[in-house]
């Protein structure tokens, strides 16, 4: 498990090689898929940029590389593309709203 739904998140991951399922696990315990994260994708923006818990559980789906970059790191080197990781995390909301 690289991060799980409800914890506190301190950091933000780019998958490197490998692949990762998202999910999220419901009020009476059934898991949605909600992704599957490739090379070049990323998570873990959400609990970072908005204070808030993991809003879902990501497990490697066999070997798996990611970078990690902690808090400061993440708002040091991700600072500039604020907007886009914000429109992301509004799109992710409706995906969720809708499905879970």
């Amino acid at each position: 498990c690289i991060c799980e739904q409800g914890m506190d998140g301190n950091t933000f991951y780019i998958v490197k090689e490998g692949t990762a399922i998202c999910y999220q696990t419901d009020y009476q315990g059934k898991r949605h898929e909600m992704a599957k994260l490739e090379s070049g994708a990323y998570f873990g923006e959400i609990a970072l940029m908005q204070n808030k818990p993991r809003q879902a559980t990501v497990l490697a789906e066999g070997a798996l590389s990611v970078l990690a970059l902690d808090r400061k790191t993440f708002k040091r080197v991700m600072g500039p593309l604020d907007d886009i990781l914000k429109r992301n995390i509004v799109h992710y909301s409706q995906i969720v709203a809708s499905g879970v």
